[in-house]
């Protein structure tokens, strides 16, 4: 099991946990892949909340099935949030150019506080998905 299936499986087993302790919350769970997405990638700082934060507003919190939340689409796409982190451009594949923008200004945002081969790595994603 690679990280990223192992990422996808403790979001499977968060909303495993919220389910069993009745009325299930789909914010909640949603809240809880979030902060495991941030322990993951805590060594960014401010860049990974910020990550986290576009997906908990853009995929979750728009849902008008909210406690169907975090669906397996909506999983995918953090994951694929981590594969940019990790440096795997060939997981991303589900992201769209909207993303791709919406990420790229967050990293430049944060740009300052991260080191100079996460930036490159990230930004050589960028200019390949022409988010520049």
């Amino acid at each position: 099991m690679d990280a990223i299936q192992k990422f996808v499986s403790d979001i499977d087993r968060i909303k495993k946990r919220v389910r069993a302790e009745g009325s299930y919350s789909g914010e909640k769970a949603s809240r809880m892949a979030q902060d495991l997405f941030e322990r993951n990638n805590k060594h960014l700082g401010d860049l990974a909340h910020s990550f986290s934060e576009y997906w908990l507003d853009t995929y979750i919190l728009t849902s008008s099935e909210m406690q169907e939340e975090p669906t397996a689409a909506h999983i995918q796409i953090l994951a694929q949030l981590q594969a940019v982190l990790d440096g795997e451009v060939e997981l991303t594949q589900d992201l769209t150019p909207a993303d791709w923008k919406a990420l790229c200004e967050l990293t430049n945002a944060e740009a300052e506080a991260l080191d100079i081969d996460t930036l490159n790595t990230l930004m050589s994603q960028f200019v390949e998905h022409q988010a520049l």
